[in-house]
């Protein structure tokens, strides 16, 4: 890209402005980042394990569980008689939506324009991580109902104190024909024993877990604060495998995002939609905090979302205890 004589003309004019300035130290300085929060964002576990879509502003969506069919076949007799099965058909279930939101960041404009940088900017950022936070926090709240339900359930063996890779063999064979791709998340505690099993383990044996699963998708000690009460992500001795299939989307479940109406956004000029299914509210500059009127500033988030585990066969879950 080429520079004009205009650009290049405004540029010297700016550095003479700097050099003669009085507080040329300050003019000169430069910020080389933004204050930032120093734990790393979740990522797309989500589109990894259950199928995603969307549903439009008031539609009802419906679900089925899957139906286990006894496969069969006949042998066809001298006599020719044909065998009659009556078969009926699966029931649809409605998913049920939940409205989710954050609290309500917010910043006195009297600091806000006086501070050194935008923390409105971050806190828009960690709306996002909050709600990622959620929706895994969620899954794996329903996966652990799954894995209850079908008594897929495992535990340390006698005298091991470890997750171990007969253990991790012994999860993917009670679900491997559930799935094509196995998928492993860990919690802190047994995160470390899968990343120790190569020197802690018997040297005769194979102890490289990405042999039989897809991916290992450890979960750091992160916390979210649902409805007041601080949820870990996932627990330090909690593992979960989970069998995953794109045939015919046979996925372990579901989650449904509800889009929001673009002309009820646009009548709502201080929100933002930071993707089709969240919303980024701008609250201020005239609030009410706890009764008291403040000149404030804030951000809240906004999200109506169903999820549903419509496929609980595939589901192991482990407990380090």
């Amino acid at each position: 890209m080429e520079i004009t004589r205009e650009e290049i003309a405004a540029a010297k004019q700016r550095l003479r402005s700097i050099v003669r300035s009085e507080n040329r130290e300050l003019e000169i300085a430069r910020i080389i980042n933004e204050t930032f929060d120093p734990e790393v964002g979740v990522g797309d576990i989500i589109g990894k394990i259950l199928n995603t879509t969307t549903a439009a502003p008031f539609e009802e969506v419906n679900y089925f569980l899957p139906t286990n069919i006894t496969k069969t076949v006949l042998t066809l007799s001298a006599n020719c008689n044909v065998t009659h099965t009556a078969v009926s058909p699966t029931s649809k279930q409605t998913l049920t939506f939940t409205d989710i939101c954050t609290q309500d960041y917010y910043i006195c404009l009297k600091d806000l324009l006086n501070g050194d940088h935008n923390v409105l900017n971050l806190y828009g950022d960690e709306i996002n991580e909050e709600f990622n936070r959620y929706e895994i926090y969620a899954m794996l709240v329903l996966m652990s109902a799954a894995a209850t339900a079908q008594s897929q359930l495992f535990t340390l063996d006698s005298g091991v104190s470890t997750f171990t890779f007969p253990k991790l063999y012994e999860m993917k064979k009670a679900i491997r024909k559930y799935g094509t791709k196995f998928y492993l998340i860990t919690g802190t505690n047994v995160t470390e024993d899968v990343d120790l099993m190569d020197y802690t383990a018997d040297k005769n044996r194979e102890t490289n877990v990405n042999s039989i699963i897809t991916e290992h998708i450890p979960i750091e000690s992160l916390d979210v604060t649902v409805n007041g009460s601080a949820k870990d992500v996932i627990g330090d001795d909690e593992a979960y495998l989970i069998a995953v299939s794109d045939v015919k989307k046979q996925r372990p479940g579901w989650i449904v995002r509800r889009k929001f109406d673009n002309a009820g956004v646009v009548e709502m000029p201080d929100t933002v939609k930071v993707s089709k299914e969240r919303l980024v509210m701008r609250t201020g500059n005239n609030k009410s905090v706890d009764t008291v009127d403040k000149f404030a500033k804030g951000l809240a988030g906004y999200e109506e979302l169903g999820m549903v585990i419509s496929n609980p066969y595939t589901v192991a879950k482990f407990t380090r205890e």
